[in-house]
This record gives structure tokens, sequence and C-alpha cells, in this order.
């Protein structure tokens, strides 16, 4: 681990100290409001000026209490309202912009905002709050101080402008009023002199705009394809999957349904005509959120083969984040369900998924776009344990030898028939089920059904898949339901694990079960291809074909560390997170958060995040180790995660919350805690419903924090 880098004591998340071993967390600070206009009450950190979300009132403290303008947190809460309507007004104006050369513009702005919001909440442990949709830019104009009218385009430059301007004199004057060289004066001088710097940028944006010259160059590789003239269609990644295979092989099955690679081919060509002939050209974001089946796999295709970049949606994708994505990425196009919710203005640009099928009907085959290797071709967002969801950039590229680990590590063949618990939004399923199975020509199930244990068991036993690709807590519930049996009766012969960690005693039990072994992989958006694979022959995770895996830093054997992974899958970056690039992306290696300790002659040994490795009484203690230590064969026992909380006098301790068939599970786990060294002993246990996940699976750590305050 870095040495400068330890865990907030407050949230326990990462936090780099400044030179005076100062550091400043706002993540316990979210007030309640009420809109002096409406009465709507509202909780969060910071609204957009301060302004309601419904109305645009001015918002007040609902409990009265007097904030210190003075202080670190309330400058953190002013940073971040400014930055938040500043935002919303450059996506609002994007959005409704007709002129291309102002929505390129405004929607750059627009991103550098969210930039600077993704400085503040990584240095404060806030994450990012949400814009409220339904500001307008009126009241971006009034906060600006300026009469224009806000859909003139002229005027969008006088308001943009007058609104960094005015910005960039509240920081200056609050660093003056604030105390010398503290965190909040220097705070408000980097907030002032960026605002300065945004100001002139756009009013230089402005006069070239008005000389007919291009507003704001752009030249950022995540967001422009590069020229048709650069590559060949070759290059591009849907033909790259599709070719050299025999047409009548079946690719696709869903249900009672197949589809050849002949059909398949013919389709996303089709698609790819339809696309173009709607106006999509090259480097155009295009989003698909539509359910698992034929649809789903035609126009992400579709969308590559025209040169565009596919961008695939969780379709169960909660409303704020929703938002939060068209914000971000503009899509061109949306491909939706017909009872889609995408708000306004992204409705006008929402194709229904029933008008893609007849459009697909009447459609030409279009050939493929000519492509540089290097060009956007998708992206996939980052799942994550918390905030924001972040766009990974993948280049064309990726599909050259996205089959290598699943062929040469895994041993999976044409012949097989692959099938992912998990939808495909998820980079894991797409990558190891969908592309490699398309590039290694066998045949792909898909489900349009959410996965439940009862559901994937009976989708094995009808489609009979030889490959199951699943996640740790789907194999636990197939245990706890008594439906893993029927898993290796219905033909299945490998089983793959990722998107967390697998405890050796799931493991254990599947095989006792099943006579089936679990290959447990390590893999992630950025990667795409599980870069690690561990095949429980007691080597450990050893680095897949094709990849390089060294430590980030020098460590001892045996002491956790970052890795840096180098594989030709690896993606281009984020999209527009500078910050967030460079610590992860560093000289074409991807390096996560995750910590690994190498054993000797056993391999590297997964040891959680750089969050799950918290010190507790001047000690070490890794959260995911504890969990195995008390969880192991504990009867009656679903699943249990820890987390790092605070006690009544600020000492960090452990919580602990389980889900169990029977009260006698938590005697169970005392017990065994009681063996425990003491700096390890859980001091709060709480039996839940459930443990909070993500859309992918992934256990929300920060979730149970908060829920841990509720609770105790």
């Amino acid at each position: 681990m870095n040495a400068t880098v330890l865990p907030c004591p407050t949230c326990g998340r990462p936090q780099a100290y400044g030179a005076d071993g100062s550091g400043l967390c706002c993540a316990r600070a979210t007030l309640a409001w009420r809109c002096q206009s409406c009465s709507q009450v509202s909780e969060g950190f910071a609204f957009a000026y301060g302004s309601c979300p419904g109305c645009g009132g001015r918002l007040v403290p609902l409990d009265g209490r007097r904030l210190d303008a003075a202080s670190a947190v309330e400058g953190v809460r002013t940073a971040f309202e400014i930055e938040l309507g500043g935002r919303a007004f450059y996506q609002r104006a994007a959005a409704d912009a007709t002129d291309t050369q102002l929505r390129q513009l405004f929607g750059r702005f627009a991103l550098m905002e969210g930039e600077h919001m993704e400085t503040l909440s990584r240095r404060y442990h806030l994450d990012v709050p949400s814009t409220a949709p339904r500001l307008r830019l009126a009241v971006a104009a009034i906060f600006a101080g300026v009469e224009n009218r806000p859909k003139d385009p002229e005027n969008l430059f006088h308001i943009a402008i007058a609104l960094e301007q005015r910005a960039a004199r509240f920081f200056t004057e609050r660093a003056a009023g604030a105390v010398a060289d503290s965190e909040a004066a220097r705070l408000y001088r980097e907030l002032a002199a960026e605002e300065v710097e945004h100001a002139a940028l756009l009013r230089s944006a402005h006069e070239r705009w008005r000389n007919g010259l291009p507003a704001f160059p752009m030249s950022d590789p995540n967001r422009v394809a590069a020229p048709a003239s650069s590559g060949d269609a070759h290059d591009n990644a849907a033909v790259c999957l599709l070719e050299g295979h025999d047409a009548s092989r079946t690719a696709l099955v869903c249900g009672s349904d197949s589809m050849s690679y002949g059909e398949l081919s013919d389709r996303v060509a089709r698609a790819a005509g339809l696309l173009m002939r709607r106006g999509i050209t090259p480097g155009d974001r295009v989003a698909i959120k539509l359910c698992d089946g034929f649809d789903w796999v035609t126009a992400v295709l579709g969308t590559m083969w025209a040169g565009a970049v596919a961008v695939p949606v969780n379709p169960r994708v909660a409303a704020p984040e929703w938002q939060y994505i068209l914000d971000e990425a503009g899509f061109s196009l949306i491909l939706t369900e017909i009872d889609d919710s995408t708000p306004a203005p992204w409705n006008r640009r929402t194709l229904a998924v029933a008008d893609f099928r007849s459009g697909l009907l009447a459609s030409q085959p279009a050939p493929a776009h000519p492509v540089d290797s290097e060009a956007p071709a998708f992206w996939c967002h980052s799942s994550g344990t918390s905030g924001k969801p972040k766009a990974v950039v993948h280049a064309h590229r990726f599909a050259q030898s996205i089959e290598q680990v699943s062929r040469e590590g895994v041993g999976i063949t044409a012949d097989d028939r692959l099938f992912a618990s998990s939808k495909l939004f998820f980079a894991y399923p797409q990558t190891n089920s969908l592309w490699a199975g398309l590039k290694l020509g066998a045949t792909v199930i898909l489900d349009p059904q959410w996965p439940t244990a009862a559901g994937v068991a009976a989708t094995i036993k009808v489609q009979r898949p030889t490959v199951l690709l699943s996640v740790p807590s789907l194999y636990r519930n197939l245990l706890h339901e008594g439906l893993a049996p029927g898993v290796a009766q219905a033909g299945v012969r490998l089983c793959l694990s990722a998107g967390e960690a697998l405890p050796p005693s799931l493991r254990a039990e599947w095989q006792r079960q099943t006579a089936l072994s679990i290959v447990n992989g390590y893999g992630a958006s950025e990667t795409l291809v599980l870069v690690m694979l561990d095949r429980g022959d007691g080597r450990g995770f050893t680095p897949s074909p094709g990849v390089a895996i060294a430590p980030l830093d020098d460590a001892a054997p045996g002491v956790p560390t970052r890795l840096r992974i180098r594989a030709p899958t690896v993606a281009l970056g984020y999209l527009d997170r500078p910050q967030a690039q460079a610590e992860s992306f560093r000289d074409g290696s991807f390096c996560p958060a995750d910590l690994f300790a190498l054993e000797p002659e056993q391999g590297w040994r997964f040891a959680g995040r750089e969050d799950s490795l918290v010190k507790i009484h001047g000690r070490w203690v890794n959260l995911v180790d504890l969990e195995e230590k008390l969880s192991a064969d504990t009867p009656g026992l679903r699943e249990a995660a820890a987390v790092l909380v605070p006690d009544a006098d600020g000492v960090d301790a452990v919580a602990f919350f389980y889900t169990a068939d029977s009260p006698a599970a938590r005697d169970a786990l005392q017990a065994r805690a009681a063996g425990l060294p003491p700096h390890q002993r859980p001091l709060w246990w709480h039996a839940v419903d459930g443990l909070p996940r993500g859309p992918t699976g992934k256990l929300l750590r920060r979730r149970l924090q908060d829920l841990h305050l509720s609770l105790a």
C-alpha cells in the first residue's frame, strides 16, 4: 500500500492527507432542507445554487441551525452547489442546442464541471450529488445576474461567462474571509482560479464561434472516433467477432428461438444500415437499454458495425442514475423497451425496440465501417461499490484477442454452449460469455429474465449449457435452495465465478454437492477478460494467457499491494475522469484498487480493496478475511459482511452483518469471534434480511455503514 493513503477515520474511505497531515471528511454532513417557496423537504449535502430541485426556490436548513460560512465543510458545500449549478446549465444547454458546435461546447463544459466535482468528491469523501433534472436555463440566468433569453445561442455564451465570473468573485471573496492557510482558504483559492480559467476559455470559444470557427477543439480520444481513412473494416470489432464462422452454426439461443451465425451477421449489417439512415454517424453514442436477447446483441454489434459507440445500459437502472448517464453521455439515439421512462429532452431521441425490429426488415445490409483499432467501440459502466458509475471506454482492438483467456486458460471450444447468469450490461458475462463465445464460434445462451436461483436452474435444465458463468452470491443461492446438484445433472462441465471474492468454503461445498470445481476468475470492466485465474489447485491466482501481472509498488511476499495489469483488452480509459484515469491507468496498464498478496509458491491471494484493509487499535484487519473466518461452515448462515464504523467515542471497530436461516447462527458466529484477537472481534452484530448489492451482485459496503448508523 502507498504509505500516504490511509482509511478515513470517519467513513473508512482511502484518504490522501495534506502536507500538514490535515484531512476533511464530509461523508456524514447531509442535511434536511425546506424550500421557502413550495415547502418541499429535500435531503442531501448540496443542491444546485442552493435551490429547490422541485421549483427552484431558496433552500434553508430544516433544523434551523446556523451554518458557519467560514468553516471548511460549508466551503465544500458551497463549492458543490456552484459546480452542480454550472453542470446543470451546461447539460441542459447542450441537450437543447440545435447548433452542433454549441452542443459540443456545452457538453464539454458540463464534463469539466463534473471533473471538478470528482476532485471534490475524492478529496472530501462525498458521492457526487445528482443534478436536479428540472433545473431550467432561466434559473441559471438569474443566478448569473443576466437578463438574456436562455434559448438565444448568443446569449447562452453571455450566461455561461457570467456564471463563471460570478463564481470566481464568490470564491475569491470567501478565500479572503477565511482563516489564513486553512483548508477552506486553500479550497476557495483553487476554485476561484479554476473559474477564472473557465471564463477565459468561454470568451475565447465565443469569439471563435462568432467567426465561424470550431468553438472548442475536440481532441479527446475517448470522445471522437478515429477517421475512417486511418483504419480498415477488418479492424471493426463487430466484423472481427463474426467473420470466419460456419454460417449454419448456431450462434445464439434465447428461449425456444435460435439464430445462426449467418442470420446474426445479416441482422447486424441491417441494424447498421438502419442506424445510419436515422442519422447515426461514426463516433456517435447509441444507448442500448434492453433486456438480454437477440435485439440486444444485434443492436450493440450493429452500432459498432456502423462505427458508432455502443453503450449498454441496465434496463432497470434507477431514475437518478439514468439521468446522470444521460447528461454525461449525450446520446444521439436511445434504443429502449416500449414502456421506457426516459426524461425530457432525451425522450425525443428514443427508438422503441418494436420499431427497431420492423426497421430491420426494411433495411438493406450496410458494409462495415472502416475504423482505427484504437477508435472507441463501446462503453461499459463500472459497477463499483458506491457513487456514480464511470463510463469505461473500450477500443475496437478488444475483439482481436477477446477469446484467448477462454480458449487457452479455461479450455472453452466452439463445441461449448455458454450460459452466464448475470445480465449482459455487466462486463463479466458480456465479455467472457458473449464476445468470447462468438469469437470462438460457440453457442451463447441468453435469458431475458432477471437472475434468480430458480430461474437459472430452470434455464440450465432446458438449455443444457456445458459452461456456466456466474457470481458467488448466485452459486450460494443455488446451494441453499437445493438446486446445485441439478446443474451437473444437466450437463454442465465447467463453472466459472467472478465479480466478487469467492469464499473457499463456498467452493468446497459446491464441489461436494456437484462434483464440479469452480474456476475463480479476477477481472474488471477496465480489462474485460479475466486477467487472473484460480483453478482451486492450491496455486492461488495466476496470470491468464496473454496477461502480465506485476506489483504496482515494491512489496514483500505476503504484503497486500495493488497490481499493474497489462493485457491487450485494457480499456482506453474513463470518459472525462482525469483523476480516476491517472490513478488507474498507468503506462498502458490498469491498476485496480483491489489488493493482492503474493504468497511464495502459492501465487496471488486476494486481500480485499484498499477500503477493506483497515486499522483497528493500530493493527491491520482484512475485512474480507475476517468474513471468511467467521462464516465458513457456520450452520444456517447464508451470507455475511463486515464494515468499519466508529464507536460512541469515535474509535474504529467492526460491525458484522449477516443473514441466516436460524437464530443459532448468531451464537456460532460470536463463539468463533471469541477465539480471534481482540482487535478483530466485531463490536456489533446485525441480523438483516439481505445484504445490499448493486445490479451486478457486488456488495455495497458503504450502505451497510449507513445502515449501522440507523441501527446502533
